[in-house]
């Protein structure tokens, strides 16, 4: 592993968030700098006017936080990413890699020619002669211009990774038990099962941030300022408001919950004697005033809000990130601490 600082960049639907870490020892990083600004209009997916203006903004990023890394690690958005379990006889890790060049076409949405695509080796059976293969595979005109943009903002990538994976690497501790991570963005809700540290099932649902705060808007009459407002400063929290907003927002919470309960069950309908009983919820909506326990009584299970810092020395003057900050930036950290 290189000890050189890495910069870790998400990319997201509403926020761009960059992290830069300097590797400290084992499984340990020091927090160098972090900086966030909001996604130009239409982000990584708009036209070229669109891209320069994501661009720009990731330039200036890194002139205003101070970075001096030039290596990237950058996000891919889960909504636009393909992944699948393949279950296939025991073989090694470079047969493996030939056997799916000639199937990936069975298991993802896209042309094969049209996909940078790549996998990873999550469980063997040796006993039983099989194994499982997560693969993952994004459309080659998104991973060129998430590297265009940021070549254009002067960095190089080194490696690109889901959101989730990132997510799953800074946030769900070592020795943890087969546990669910849940990621609440603006725009989608990633949802993902960790076992050992790695991410084995994802999926991505369309109800997220965005979602509650037009819940607000539409139930008090609010305009989408102070919308978004209330929900970070009251959150769900029953006793603000005369219980209006939590009443407003529960519904929509609610529709994550079910989408997270039916996660788990179906990857523990497919692993006969494993059980889930732990969720790490990520992202900005985490830190909301009283999330945690309501969706804890939604989905039967423990949920707790996701620490990355945890795994960062910060300097007693650093002030780049605060506890509370953590979900926000758990994307860019996750990034940040992968090898390379």
């Amino acid at each position: 592993m290189s000890d050189l600082p890495k910069i870790g960049l998400d990319l997201g639907s509403a926020t761009i968030k960059l992290v830069e870490l300097a590797p400290a020892g084992k499984n340990r990083w020091r927090l160098l700098t972090a900086a966030s600004a909001g996604t130009p209009a239409g982000g990584i997916s708009g036209g070229q006017g669109d891209l320069l203006a994501v661009a720009a903004t990731i330039s200036k990023l890194v002139k205003e936080s101070g970075a001096k890394s030039r290596k990237v690690i950058a996000s891919l958005p889960e909504e636009q990413v393909s992944s699948h379990v393949v279950e296939m006889p025991l073989m090694s890790e470079e047969e493996a890699k030939q056997a799916l060049q000639w199937q990936v076409e069975q298991y993802i949405p896209i042309p094969e020619e049209k996909a940078v695509w790549s996998h990873q080796i999550i469980r063997k059976d040796t006993a039983g002669g099989g194994m499982e293969v997560l693969l993952v595979a994004a459309a080659k005109g998104l991973v060129n211009g998430i590297v265009g943009v940021v070549e254009r903002a002067g960095l190089e990538v080194v490696a690109l990774e889901t959101e989730l994976m990132a997510t799953a690497r800074s946030e769900v501790p070592e020795g943890y038990p087969l546990s669910l991570v849940v990621d609440v963005g603006a725009k989608s809700s990633d949802i993902g099962v960790v076992k050992n540290g790695q991410l084995v099932f994802s999926r991505t649902v369309p109800t997220a941030g965005e979602a509650f705060t037009r819940a607000i808007e539409s139930s008090l009459g609010l305009d989408r300022a102070q919308a978004e407002q209330y929900k970070i400063t009251y959150g769900f929290a029953a006793d603000k408001l005369g219980g209006k907003l939590m009443a407003a927002m529960k519904p929509v919470l609610s529709v994550i919950g079910a989408e997270v309960k039916k996660t788990g069950e179906f990857y523990v309908s497919k692993h006969p004697g494993e059980i889930i009983k732990l969720v790490t919820l990520s992202g900005g909506m985490a830190v909301l005033p009283e999330v945690s326990g309501l969706l804890s009584g939604m989905v039967g299970m423990e949920v707790a809000v996701g620490s990355p810092l945890s795994k960062l020395i910060l300097d007693k003057n650093q002030k780049k990130i605060t506890p509370a900050d953590g979900p926000f930036y758990g994307v860019a950290i996750g990034l940040a601490m992968r090898e390379i």
